[in-house]
């Protein structure tokens, strides 16, 4: 088995220290703001239907809360459960949620039935809803289950409904079929027999559609200017600042711990993909010494693209994430990569990352599998807050 060991030179131990000593003083002294970056401003509806404004955790929730946690003005922290409260609201984007109670349908979409699934609720939830559209007509919520599957919700006079969208797997003769139970398409077609003038077509199952459906329903019905939606959720940049430490040895390229500084752009998807991003860096490492041979030894900046895919995990402060990326080298002194970066987030602000560590491209290559990775401390700094009005 191979085994790979990094040497660090004095120079190198220097930059190290210099990474955590950075780290402990962003920790000390400006921890306070960003353990409040969760908290945003906004308000809550009690059951006696009073508002009570503070700051809610903002959780970009990946399925729908069943409580939140609210800090009031004298920095109290609370719970409140569905039943607790009658609703809250994120400022920054009109983000509001509604507690309702729901029925919820015993039918697993990876699960092969052999009969038709009963439609029969099994059990209620009391659950807060995302508000998608609000009127006097119509209201549009939408429920994400725990595998953060897609359920819309009506509101009428009549009361709180499913529109009943599934496909469900069905086996029949030992075969797998699809069977589409869309009666969504029928309760919509019922509500819109109830407005003269209103004869749109029915809309696809995604909210979108149902968005602009459920808008123009309340505009027929006079109630336009009782109709209230949130602001769309739009990703996040980030610029990325980023120093540290190039390992990759590969003919002709010779590396030991040379310093590499460099800048990038990242996009943080929002909404049920709150953790994933998409980053986008490029990387300088000078005085590289290129050369098979002393004699034809030279030094030169060694430029490096890359473009990744990847996740956070978990809402804590302290977060690991993981990548898929590509790399290359302008030049071509080394061969392209294809692989894994990993590492420690903090408040998705500053990052400690091992870059390209195992070469997926090896193999068609013939170079080494597992790398001596880069060791890079990064930066974001938020560039959507400096276009807010």
């Amino acid at each position: 088995m191979n085994r790979i060991f990094i040497f660090l030179t004095p120079h190198a131990m220097l930059i190290i220290r210099l990474i955590f000593l950075s780290l402990l003083v962003h920790c000390t002294f400006i921890s306070k703001s960003y353990s409040q970056s969760l908290f945003q401003n906004g308000y809550l509806i009690t059951n006696q239907n009073d508002t009570v404004r503070g700051f809610v955790k903002y959780e970009d929730w990946t399925n729908s809360p069943v409580e939140i946690a609210f800090k009031d003005t004298n920095g109290q922290v609370k719970l409140f459960s569905a039943l607790g409260i009658r609703g809250f609201c994120i400022d920054a984007y009109q983000l509001k949620f509604k507690s309702k109670k729901i029925g919820l349908l015993n039918i697993a979409l990876y699960e092969r039935y052999r009969r038709f699934p009963s439609l029969k609720a099994k059990d209620s939830l009391q659950v807060f809803l995302k508000e998608i559209v609000y009127g006097s007509g119509a209201s549009l919520y939408l429920y994400l289950n725990e595998v953060e599957t897609s359920f819309y919700f009506l509101e009428t006079k009549k009361g709180l409904v499913e529109l009943y969208n599934y496909n469900i797997p069905m086996m029949v003769h030992n075969r797998t079929y699809i069977a589409v139970f869309d009666k969504y398409k029928e309760q919509l077609s019922a509500i819109a027999k109830e407005s003269l003038g209103f004869n749109e077509p029915i809309p696809p199952y995604q909210e979108k559609y149902l968005r602009q459906y459920i808008e123009k329903y309340n505009s027929v019905l006079s109630f336009q200017n009782e109709t209230s939606k949130p602001e769309q959720e739009i990703p996040k940049f980030d610029l990325d600042l980023n120093v540290g430490l190039e390992n990759w040895t590969e003919n002709p390229v010779i590396l030991t711990n040379k310093t590499t500084f460099g800048l990038g752009m990242r996009v943080n998807f929002p909404g049920r993909f709150y953790n994933r991003f998409v980053k986008v860096n490029f990387f300088i490492t000078p005085d590289a010494n290129i050369g098979y041979d002393a004699a034809s030894r030279r030094k030169v900046s060694l430029k490096t693209y890359e473009v990744s895919v990847g996740s956070h995990f978990g809402l804590r402060k302290l977060r690991p994430y993981i990548g898929f990326h590509y790399s290359g080298v302008s030049d071509s002194y080394r061969l392209y990569f294809l692989g894994f970066q990993a590492g420690l987030s903090y408040n998705r602000k500053i990052n400690l990352e091992l870059g390209h560590f195992a070469n997926f491209i090896s193999p068609m290559t013939g170079t080494t599998f597992f790398l001596r990775p880069r060791i890079s401390l990064h930066y974001f700094v938020e560039l959507n807050s400096h276009h807010k009005k």
